[in-house]
């Protein structure tokens, strides 16, 4: 690639993974969240990846560690689904009006999910690439 394009990678990179954390973390107040955020996550790691090779690219984030991540959030994610199904009611009052209990279990939930989106679109574009 052109040294400017690779320049402007350098440049944009970071700034669209704090976009893409910012909508995940952010998601449970405001429209977005979990898939759009962990899919602007993953393609700032495509862009690296087609910019600039996918060594470069399994520098910054390798296939057995996106894997490894991608269990882990699943596992997470099952666990706050089960406590949010069955045990939230018996640990949190439901009734009273005009709370604010789901926050934090919403921002969980959207962040398990973005992490989970970002690791699998990141998979798939490895291995796209890689064939």
């Amino acid at each position: 690639m052109d040294v400017i394009i690779r320049t402007i990678v350098k440049g944009l990179f970071p700034f669209i993974i704090l976009i893409g954390l910012f909508i995940i973390f952010h998601g449970h107040l405001t429209p977005g969240g979990s898939f759009p955020g962990g899919t602007i996550v993953a393609s700032g790691f495509a862009l690296v990846a087609v910019v600039f090779g996918i060594k470069r690219a399994e520098r910054l984030v390798s296939e057995e560690t996106a894997h490894i991540m991608e269990g882990i959030v699943a596992m997470i994610l099952v666990v706050l689904l089960l406590y949010e199904s069955f045990i939230r009611e018996y640990v949190v009052p439901s009734e009273e009006m005009f709370g604010f209990f789901s926050a934090p279990e919403i921002l969980s939930l959207n962040v398990a999910g973005g992490l989970m989106v970002m690791c699998a679109l990141i998979l798939i574009v490895f291995l796209m690439i890689k064939e």
